[in-house]
């Protein structure tokens, strides 16, 4: 297959999605990097990694508001786009099941905050982080991506990301504005979902009505799993800084946040390219061009993993300041997970999940994070707690889920070997 038919016909539109993805991400990265140094140097290595481990124990609360919709959704507008009856149901279902567990977040963490001392004691700061999850329930990217509409989203996504980045060298002028970092990050959010809520029901003219309980109960059941397999993914992204926050210090917190940005920034790419590929695939149930995407996945995710381990050093020092030195060590370790983490994201949502087989697809993110855990008990029981045995924990959890889903497309006849061939014929 040449690189012209691919960015031709049938795969244009998912070039063009893609790439509407992959400029806003890069500018989601590219920008708060610019302030990350200026943070670090005005409010300290320890306050900022407060920040990060607030925002980490928030993630579990945004999982519970978001509970696998993000993916079930998806599918349904995919399938329901010219249908705008099924679509308005379908959009009132999904913003009643997030508002009501937006509700219930919220009286979680007050109970937490309540009841454990040192959740008390960082009240304001987890608040104001909390602040991202009520943007969560207005800000429907599962909408734009069923409907392939990758330029909205990328517009919408971009007011986010300029109004934090800009605002944070305005207010943030000394130690004691830390508390600020997560308020004007959910500010910006709060921005998006204003701007969605227009284009969603302005622009489309979407109509709010209350649908039978027993739909909001059967989009419920459906999201069911995927929200088991997003709860694997949260322990998989933030336990390795909370367990930094509770048996490190907070300057490990702040080093490992850093190389996990850089190494999340070199995934944008392939995360970009199956969020474009995922509402195609699962609508056209094309299993030729699933295997000729594996070999753009091969070339892409092999060329960043290895430009970040070499250029590791450089650009965590770079992005922190040279407050951190060891988070390039740290990265070069989570190179190795990148790697097998491109291969795992397009295995499960392109293939698995796009073509229906959605109980592997969980399975092995469950899988994967009982590894993550059982290393983590280890690590924990015998006292070797590290920050670099965190990150190859990371790694080898990612590896045991690349292994799980590739045995599974190769059973059910979606993938073959020789599909690892870049551009094959």
């Amino acid at each position: 297959m040449s690189i012209q038919s691919f960015l031709s016909g049938k795969f244009a539109l998912i070039v063009k999605n893609a790439s509407y993805l992959t400029v806003f991400e890069v500018l989601k990265v590219a920008m708060p990097f610019i302030a990350l140094p200026y943070l670090i140097h005005t409010v300290g290595e320890d306050r900022y990694g407060l920040v990060v481990f607030a925002q980490a124990i928030v993630a579990c609360f945004s999982l519970i508001v978001n509970f696998g919709l993000d993916i079930s959704a998806v599918r349904d507008v995919a399938q329901l786009r010219n249908d705008k009856a099924g679509l308005d149901e379908l959009v009132s279902t999904v913003l009643i099941i997030k508002s009501g567990l937006c509700l219930l977040s919220f009286l979680l963490l007050t109970l937490f905050v309540q009841t454990i001392p040192a959740m008390n004691g960082m009240a304001v700061l987890l608040y104001f982080t909390f602040l991202t999850c009520v943007a969560d329930v207005w800000l429907p990217v599962w909408y734009y991506q069923g409907k392939e509409q990758m330029r909205s989203l990328t517009v919408i996504r971009f007011f986010s990301v300029a109004f934090y980045t800009a605002s944070v060298f305005v207010v943030i002028r000394s130690e004691g504005d830390y508390v600020y970092i997560p308020l004007l990050q959910s500010a910006g959010w709060i921005v998006s979902a204003a701007v969605s809520c227009y284009f969603l029901f302005v622009r489309d003219g979407t109509r709010i009505h209350l649908p039978p309980r027993s739909l909001i109960r059967r989009k419920f059941m459906e999201s069911l799993p995927f929200f088991f397999s997003r709860v694997s993914l949260t322990v998989n992204a933030y336990m390795a800084k909370i367990m930094c926050g509770v048996f490190l210090s907070w300057s490990d917190v702040t080093a490992f946040d850093v190389a996990q940005k850089v190494c999340n920034g070199g995934m944008i790419p392939m995360q970009m390219f199956n969020q474009a590929l995922y509402p195609n695939l699962s609508k056209s149930q094309n299993r030729d061009m699933l295997r000729r995407c594996l070999g753009i996945t091969t070339l892409v995710t092999s060329a960043v993993a290895l430009t970040l381990f070499f250029l590791s050093g450089w650009v965590t020092g770079l992005l922190s300041g040279g407050a951190t030195p060891q988070a390039g060590d740290i990265l070069r370790i989570l190179c190795i997970y990148l790697f097998l983490s491109g291969f795992s994201i397009f295995l499960g949502t392109s293939a698995l999940v796009a073509f229906g087989h959605q109980r592997p697809f969980n399975l092995s993110v469950i899988l994967s994070t009982l590894v993550l855990l059982a290393g983590y008990a280890w690590m924990t029981g015998t006292q070797n707690s590290s920050i670099y045995l965190y990150a190859l924990t990371l790694a080898l959890a990612e590896a045991v889920v690349l292994g799980y889903r590739f045995c599974y497309c190769l059973k059910y006849e979606l993938l073959r070997f020789r599909d690892m061939l870049p551009f094959h014929t």
